[in-house]
């Protein structure tokens, strides 16, 4: 349940605005809310007012509103009559729907990539395992970790089994971010598992690729439910 906490200026904006290269208005506020997010900077139920944010990221309501909807559509947010939004609470009986479709849909893919990657695409997800290896703000980490997945995805070649998976990883970015926010040395384990991807779909070994993705996609949701931290 939202407990409408009002935006203030404890968060850092500065640090977060000032990551990243050229943007548009609306990208630079989109970018800027969704690593507040990520870091846990904006929590459940912290309400996102248009004119607020306006003047804390100095730009105009017109990229906050549109930065809005599209935070809205992708999950983070839910839109309010009062020109703003509402960051969303997580959600545990969505996520154990999502691993419960993922469970059923992975072994499709993997079969799939293991039968079309190519060697640049097995390149270009080293190189993002690489920059996350080194990377040490969590937002960043978070969105380079999803698209490491989505090179994966990509490949599969079936561009609608590739749009839905996307659809799931973009869900499941804020508990991948708080999975690491509650057990910090995770991100050890989802490195190695990363290589342990590569490595599977560069043998061509579509058994071992498909063990190491069902339980790196359950890890989010294992290490956040609240029985698993004793809060539930």
């Amino acid at each position: 349940m939202a407990t409408d906490k009002a935006v203030t200026g404890d968060v850092d904006w500065a640090s977060i605005a000032t990551t990243g290269g050229r943007r548009t208005a609306h990208e630079f506020v989109k970018d800027s809310l969704r690593r507040a997010i990520l870091r846990g900077d904006l929590s459940g139920g912290s309400r996102l007012i248009q004119a607020d944010l306006a003047t804390m990221l100095n730009v105009s309501t017109t990229p906050v509103r549109e930065a809005l909807r599209d935070l809205a559509t992708e999950g983070f947010i839910t839109l309010d009559r009062h020109r703003g939004g509402v960051v969303r609470e997580l959600n545990w009986p969505e996520m154990e729907e999502i691993r419960l479709i993922r469970h059923q849909l992975e072994p499709l893919a993997v079969r799939l990539v293991v039968e079309k990657i190519t060697e640049e695409e097995l390149q270009e997800a080293e190189r993002l395992r690489e920059r996350m290896a080194k990377e040490r703000d969590l937002g960043n980490w978070v969105e380079l970790n999803t698209q490491f997945h989505l090179v994966f995805h990509d490949s599969t070649g079936v561009s609608r089994l590739a749009s839905i998976l996307k659809g799931f990883e973009e869900a499941s970015t804020v508990y991948v971010a708080q999975a690491q926010r509650w057990h910090p040395e995770i991100r050890r384990r989802a490195d190695d598992e990363h290589q342990a991807l590569i490595e599977a779909f560069r043998d061509r070994d579509a058994d071992r690729a498909a063990a190491v993705m069902q339980g790196h996609a359950a890890m989010p949701i294992e290490m956040t439910r609240p029985e698993e931290r004793g809060t539930g």
